[in-house]
């Protein structure tokens, strides 16, 4: 008897152990990786699903009933293809976000870390460069379950008091230059991640993603405090703007800008990026938007919203797309594995596409429109 629940407990602390899922440095994402995802999500900012209605128990992924849908392909890059000027030395990888920010992170063996960030300025419109004196760091290796990790980063770029010259009006801005010299953006950042669920979890529904994965859960709350200083020419300290009245009672919005984001990823083995990622509000009982990520729908996005057509089926070196009631539309065809193949400005009725040089195969076409909201989508298949 005693050896027999021995060899259970034995079976049960293997299985136990099995389950769980440590992340090593070999075990994320490297330079020219490449990851299709399908991202769900609302066309209104602030919409909300219920936790309930996405994150069952068990936990199983099924088609969601978002009202955008968007494929796309994750390509983390050399940082020499983003940064040509060299500003950041110490990244290895770099990244493009959902929102046009290049994330230049430094990952070595113990760690991965967030060393800068460019963009475009707030209200100004000019390139930024954000250098992160304290850089955030985002994980320490390895990640295993139970274990959790906190970190502040900082980052800025200090230009000249004229950058706000075609923002101001031109009675204030010659009183703000006798006063201040130096504008300062400066990005305040807070990460939380605990790691505290593991177990089996399940991918259905009409994507190449459905199977059975062992997953370990990130719970990460990550918080960004946004902020445009000025510096004195007499005591140079630095004001916020927000606190400066003859300019906040200016702005389109408050200052500083504060924005938190709560996530669950779900870390499988054998992937080197979380196969889904939640995005929720800060109670974490209402859900954003849901990215599955290795995945691409077998068929396209239900969004039919401008009529079109695309043919001939199957085509050969061309096909021809026509859009009688066009309106400077943007074409864009990806590779049923979600890689973007190419990019195309619609310019009238209609247009003849070379594809010539194509593999065969299907391919997947979404068009947008100006606002870059897909409009419309569909197949079509290259003899």
């Amino acid at each position: 008897m005693k050896r027999i629940l021995l060899s259970g407990l034995f079976i049960c602390l293997v299985s136990y152990l099995y389950c769980q899922i440590s992340i090593e440095r070999s075990d994320v994402f490297n330079v020219d990786d490449e990851f299709p995802r399908i991202y769900y999500s609302f066309e209104i900012e602030g919409n909300a699903y219920h936790i309930d209605s996405v994150l069952t128990d068990p936990v199983v992924f099924d088609d969601l009933d978002f009202p955008y849908v968007e494929i796309d392909t994750l390509v983390y890059m050399s940082p020499s293809e983003t940064d040509p000027d060299g500003i950041y030395q110490a990244a290895t990888c770099s990244y493009i976000t959902r929102d046009g920010f290049v994330m230049h992170l430094l990952i070595t063996d113990e760690q991965m870390k967030l060393v800068g960030v460019q963009g475009q300025l707030p209200m100004v419109g000019d390139p930024m460069n954000l250098v992160f004196t304290d850089s955030l760091i985002m994980r320490e290796f390895p990640v295993v379950y139970e274990s959790s990790h906190q970190d502040i980063g900082v980052g800025f770029e200090n230009q000249h008091i004229s950058v706000f010259e075609s923002i101001i009006p031109s009675e204030y801005y010659g009183i703000f230059a006798n006063m201040y010299d130096t504008v300062k953006f400066k990005m305040d950042l807070k990460i939380q991640t605990e790691y505290d669920e593991f177990g089996s979890m399940q991918c259905v529904g009409d994507s190449n993603l459905n199977g059975t994965f062992q997953y370990l859960r990130e719970n990460s709350q990550l918080v960004n405090v946004f902020d445009i200083q000025l510096r004195s020419k007499t005591s140079g300290d630095y004001t916020s703007i927000g606190d400066i009245e003859l300019i906040a009672s200016q702005l389109p919005m408050e200052i500083p800008m504060i924005d938190t984001t709560s996530s669950y990823l779900y870390w499988t083995k054998d992937n080197k990026n979380p196969l889904v990622e939640i995005e929720m509000n800060t109670e974490r009982d209402s859900v954003y938007n849901v990215t599955y990520r290795y995945a691409f729908l077998s068929k396209s996005p239900s969004v039919e919203m401008k009529k079109h057509s695309a043919f001939p089926v199957p085509a050969n070196d061309y096909f021809t797309l026509n859009i009688p009631d066009f309106n400077n539309e943007t074409l864009e065809i990806y590779s049923v594995g979600g890689k973007a193949i190419r990019k195309i400005q619609i310019s009238s009725e209609s247009t003849k596409i070379d594809i010539s040089n194509f593999s065969s195969g299907t391919y997947i076409y979404r068009i947008l429109d100006k606002s870059n909201k897909i409009v419309a989508g569909g197949k079509f298949v290259k003899q």
